[in-house]
């Protein structure tokens, strides 16, 4: 019986020294993190509160502080699972409460960013900060119903300033940015559109259909290789994409073939250069500016071979796509 008390103490003992040094790494972690973040290198004190995280996961501060980095990263969606944690743990803690609150609206959540800003509200009725935000929500739903009549009426550019006064609001909305580069293609304005659809590419993971707009968008503008680069981003995360590998296998042909053209007009080899840009224009029958790129190679070999009658006619063809093509833009 001696021995077993004996043994029940050392086994105490030897919890209590664990539990401490596991607190003082904890400590350490967090500290670290602290330090990093005050520098400014982000994802080292990510690393940092991670493993604060690990080691006492009922610690609601230090969800929050992680949180922090997660919104300083541009992480939102990250944030907001650690900004849920803290407040299971510590319903009263109105300034993660706020922060959710204000996560939410910059993503356009409007009912769950009301919640929070009148949960804020009821504990600290003067809290400046939480009624600002709190009406900001109503004219900014107001505003939507506004862009919805303009689409029906067909102003589309009116439409287009009046959704961008809500995304200055809701700055982290990818349904919002789509819908505005929606109404950027109605007016075919691509470079704008392309600029949306590339923000929701960041805001949404494993968006397969923004990676294979901006592909569309930018093959419109002639742009093959962005849109080679783009349409590749889909298949990493859907190699199965049917719409994604449709459009790859199209625009790889044509990729492949305006760049030997560009390598045999640079060579002099005119012959080759024409037996390079003729395909082209048979696998895009309808896209203007990847036309031109062919008419503008036919232009100047046929030129060169001394085809006059061919010359023409594509040159004439070359200008004719580029002038519609200005008009477009």
């Amino acid at each position: 019986m001696y021995h077993c008390g004996l043994l029940l103490v050392l086994l105490d003992l030897s919890l209590d020294v664990v539990g401490s040094v596991s607190q003082l790494e904890i400590d350490r972690h967090l500290e670290l993190g602290r330090e990093f973040l005050a520098k400014g290198q982000l994802q080292d004190a990510l690393s940092h509160y991670h493993a604060a995280v690990e080691g006492d996961p009922n610690n609601y501060l230090t969800y929050y502080k992680r949180g922090t980095v997660y919104l300083a990263l541009g992480k939102a969606k990250f944030a907001l699972l650690d900004l849920d944690r803290v407040l299971e743990l510590k319903p009263d803690f109105t300034s993660a409460r706020l922060q959710r609150g204000n996560v939410l609206l910059k993503q356009a959540q409007f009912e769950k960013a009301e919640a929070d800003f009148r949960d804020v509200l009821a504990i600290e009725p003067q809290n400046s900060d939480a009624y600002n935000a709190l009406y900001k929500i109503a004219p900014a739903q107001e505003d939507l119903l506004v862009v919805d009549r303009l689409k029906m009426n067909g102003d589309y550019a009116a439409a287009v300033h009046q959704i961008t006064r809500v995304i200055e609001i809701c700055p982290w909305s990818a349904e919002l940015r789509q819908h505005r580069a929606e109404l950027y293609e109605v007016l075919e304005d691509y470079i704008s559109a392309i600029s949306d659809v590339r923000s929701t590419t960041k805001l949404q993971s494993d968006n397969t259909q923004g990676f294979l707009k901006l592909a569309t968008l930018h093959y419109r503008l002639g742009q093959v290789e962005e849109s080679l680069k783009e349409i590749r981003e889909c298949l990493k995360l859907d190699p199965e994409h049917s719409k994604c590998f449709s459009f790859y296998k199209k625009v790889k042909k044509v990729a492949k073939l305006l760049i030997s053209a560009t390598e045999y007009e640079d060579k002099r080899d005119y012959t080759n250069c024409i037996d390079s840009a003729l395909p082209i224009l048979k696998l895009e029958p309808q896209v203007i500016n990847v036309r031109f790129l062919a008419h503008q190679h036919l232009c100047k070999c046929y030129t060169s071979n001394q085809e006059p009658t061919q010359a023409i006619k594509n040159c004439h063809e070359a200008l004719k796509n580029k002038k519609r093509s200005c008009s477009i833009l």
